[in-house]
């Protein structure tokens, strides 16, 4: 495991993403942030961790389109939990809109 995943903007606006890399195993220990952008429909494999910090202890996405903002923000606060399960037991993270909110999911397929 390198700390690598797809990530797909699914909605209908672009996205502002922003990661928190676990350090080691512990949940709230910060190894790093990574930043980045997707615009509507777009799809990238970002490289965020190495084989010692490959989890993501977080994930945050903000959209301003023409007044209207939107955010999610999302924190594991203990290992196992089911937020944990869906930022790293899969290898693809999909943004969602749902009206003027924005949800995360997650799916399995090949990079």
């Amino acid at each position: 495991m390198e700390g690598k995943k797809e990530f797909f903007n699914a909605s209908c606006v672009n996205l502002k993403v922003v990661l928190t890399v676990r350090a080691g195993d512990q949940a709230g220990c910060v190894y790093k942030i990574e930043e980045f952008c997707l615009a509507c429909y777009e799809s990238k494999v970002i490289c965020y961790g190495n084989p010692n910090n490959p989890f993501l202890d977080g994930i945050r996405a903000c959209s301003n389109d023409g007044g209207q903002y939107a955010e999610v923000d999302l924190q594991v606060n203990k290992c196992g939990c089911t937020l944990d399960k869906l930022l790293n037991k899969h290898n693809k993270i999909i943004f969602l809109s749902a009206g003027p909110a924005l949800a995360v999911t997650s799916a399995h397929c090949k990079l």
